[in-house]
């Protein structure tokens, strides 16, 4: 069986300093940071998150979210949270391996999943599960593969189907991955108005109108959104907004007018107030200590 110093060991090699790297597999990434970070507002996608070294912390709402190296982060949509590592260091990094489940598969494994399993009542999209020897060692007998091109073809594609069965069998993995893939009728329009939301998060849209996208009554909705995002629709929506602006404003060199008005805020007051509550700093100010910092920016818009 594989161990955790094998997996530290791999991902060392492929992130030999701060940064989000990737793999020759396409849904492998590993990230690293050499500090702790302050708490900021991320985009968290589905996504299965194992850490080899170091801890990580993502705060949805009024619950906090703590993974290292005995617990990984299951996500099965995407949530903006604050997010934080709170052990890193240049000597023992923080080191996390992000892995992308192929719905199709997840789709199919499911259907071998014991039916008193699966709920049909919407869930949080995010939860931490043990990490145990099995899910380990499959876990770094994949990231071997990225080494080994004339077995990652073949040996890949089973290796993940191994790992997605081994999360549905974990007590709150079916039930996750269930909505993932929308199986369950009560919560496949609500995973349809996210991704409606996802694209068009720029334009006005009140809660009853987004409920009537979802052919369900105001409060029905509010409540099973709630339950699966653990925010509001509308506190949701801004966050997505502002996850955006900043990297319009890091990434691309927007101002802070332009970046504001770009993801739906005509009132550039209130685009300053709603960013300097999320991110603790005005858009100016907080773009500058960004540019100016000595790590890797790109790990704020890596979500794990």
């Amino acid at each position: 069986m594989r161990s955790l110093i094998d997996l530290k060991n791999i991902m060392l090699n492929l992130a030999p300093r701060e940064g989000i790297f990737t793999t020759s597999l396409a849904n492998l990434s590993v990230i690293r940071s050499d500090r702790p970070t302050v708490p900021q507002l991320v985009l968290y996608e589905p996504a299965l998150c194992i850490v080899a070294q170091g801890v990580k912390e993502a705060q949805l709402e009024t619950r906090t979210y703590r993974y290292d190296a005995s617990h990984y982060l299951l996500g099965s949509a995407c949530l903006p949270v604050m997010g934080a590592v709170v052990e890193g260091s240049e000597r023992k990094p923080f080191l996390c391996l992000r892995v992308e489940l192929d719905r199709a598969v997840v789709a199919e494994l499911i259907e071998n999943v014991a039916p008193e399993k699966l709920s049909d009542s919407p869930c949080s999209a995010l939860n931490i599960g043990v990490l145990n020897d099995q899910l380990l060692d499959a876990v770094v007998r994949l990231l071997e593969l990225t080494t080994r091109p004339l077995d990652r073809s073949v040996l890949a594609p089973l290796i993940e189907r191994e790992i997605v069965w081994y999360l549905l069998n974990t007590s709150s993995g079916a039930v996750m991955l269930a909505q993932m893939v929308r199986r369950a009728k009560n919560y496949r329009t609500l995973y349809d108005t996210l991704a409606w939301l996802e694209k068009h998060f720029a334009e006005s849209s009140s809660c009853q109108d987004l409920a009537g996208r979802a052919s369900m009554s105001q409060s029905k909705f509010y409540s099973q959104f709630k339950a699966l995002t653990g925010t509001s629709p509308i506190r949701y929506r801004a966050r997505l907004r502002l996850i955006e602006a900043r990297r319009l404003m890091v990434v691309d060199g927007f101002d802070a007018a332009s970046a504001g008005f770009k993801v739906g805020y005509n009132e550039p007051s209130q685009f300053s107030r709603e960013y300097s509550s999320y991110f603790g700093l005005p858009p100016k100010r907080d773009v500058e200590r960004l540019l100016s910092s000595e790590g890797d920016v790109s790990v704020l818009f890596s979500g794990r």
